[in-house]
């Protein structure tokens, strides 16, 4: 989706009922960990880099009796009761009622099948508002501020904390929740444009039908690099690079549709950490391994701001198998002169800025490429909902994505 839209490097704001889920894709290349966390348990093996947060569109809003101060999150509405709007039973103010409250949501959701209720989603947020003294729609904002402010605490750590300037970074928001609240956490990020891609509410659905298969096996080898052979690096990395394509063959991939990655894991001597460094035969065949360390000394600045003196050392070797990419083309909009009053249902108001104001509510099924949407204004489709806050203003790509920048 980031390619069709002209984009390289992206944050992934995946926003959903009771959490949010954080990545970092640089040059198209989503970051990976060899460490993760499931519970209290360190689980040794590759992953992707995601991080998750208590924060969703069930997320419960409270103030407790200690402290008297707002709170939202990670206790959850769940599906069932859900929140206040849905009328299935909850009593609970949630983020998703504040949205309701505030008009961020219009009345009905799946494409106006499901109808939402208005006046319940203000009777638990009112109970916010007398909790701390306060208006209705200034402690239903407050809920939002909140739940916004945990995202972009998320997105610090895979962003700021590995040493990326998110401000080198697109946000793209999505799941069912992710495009009302990419704007506002854009904002907070500086990550422009703030991107609702088709279909945000299904993306995730879209990816695990495409993605690649892949494989791969590590091996330990420590060893300065200055007493190190290439050829014997090589090598090794060609018999692993065999067992993995063997293992996708059985898998009744083709030898010619298999691609083939290795990488190196580097550190200065004495390190309790190495950094992995993807690279291929060819690279490694041309600038040996002092292209290696010249590598490592350039990542290693970038993570840490500082080299050292010390000797490099080789940890580990890795070889990585890929399967075919199955290219989608993505279907194309016709295009319009940029005016998106064609795709308009209605006028609107929403809470912005401390008082309500004038909006319009689109439906993106008609929208076309250049269409031009200035905020505040509310999109709807089937699957999810787009907020465009103001002071912003949207723009419509050839393939569908709503990109979103600073008016």
């Amino acid at each position: 989706m980031a390619r069709n839209a002209g984009l390289k490097n992206i944050l992934t704001l995946d926003v959903g009922g009771t959490s949010t889920d954080v990545a970092l894709i640089e040059n198209l290349e989503p970051r990976r960990v060899r460490t993760t966390e499931v519970g209290h348990l360190s689980v040794r093996a590759s992953s992707l880099d995601v991080k998750t947060v208590g924060a969703g569109g069930g997320s419960i809003a409270y103030v407790p009796d200690l402290t008297k101060a707002l709170r939202v999150g990670p206790q959850s509405a769940g599906a069932v009761p859900g929140p206040v709007a849905y009328g299935k039973g909850g009593t609970l103010p949630t983020v998703t009622d504040a949205n309701v409250v505030l008009g961020y949501l219009p009345e009905a959701l799946l494409g106006g099948t499901f109808k939402l209720d208005r006046e319940g989603a203000r009777r638990s947020v009112q109970t916010i508002a007398d909790a701390l003294g306060i208006g209705l729609m200034e402690a239903a904002r407050g809920i939002i501020d909140i739940v916004n402010e945990n995202m972009f605490g998320a997105l610090r750590m895979i962003s700021v904390q590995q040493g990326y300037d998110p401000r080198h970074f697109a946000l793209m928001g999505f799941g069912g929740a992710g495009p009302l609240h990419v704007n506002a956490v854009a904002r907070l990020m500086g990550s422009w444009p703030a991107v609702s891609p088709v279909s945000p509410g299904v993306l995730c659905a879209l990816g695990d039908a495409t993605t690649r298969m892949r494989t791969e096996t590590a091996r330990s080898f420590s060893r300065r690099v200055s007493e190190t052979s290439q050829d014997e690096v090589l090598a090794l990395l060609e018999e692993m690079a065999a067992q993995t394509r063997a293992e996708l063959a059985a898998e009744g991939i083709a030898d010619g549709d298999i691609t083939s990655q290795f990488e190196l894991d580097v550190r200065y001597e004495g390190q309790a950490f190495e950094v992995p460094l993807a690279i291929d035969a060819e690279t490694l065949k041309r600038d040996g391994l002092a292209g290696v360390t010249a590598r490592f000394d350039e990542e290693h600045n970038r993570l840490f701001t500082f080299n050292m003196d010390s000797a490099h050392e080789l940890v580990n070797l890795r070889a990585v198998a890929l399967g075919p990419v199955l290219e989608l083309e993505a279907p194309r909009l016709p295009e319009g002169d940029g005016d998106p009053s064609g795709a308009k249902i209605r006028d609107h108001e929403l809470w912005a800025d401390g008082a309500m104001r004038p909006a319009v509510i689109y439906d993106r099924a008609r929208l076309r490429a250049k269409d031009v949407i200035p905020g505040p204004a509310i999109v709807i489709e089937m699957d999810s909902t787009t907020l465009i806050e103001a002071g912003c203003v949207g723009t419509v790509d050839a393939v569908g994505n709503i990109l979103i920048n600073p008016a």
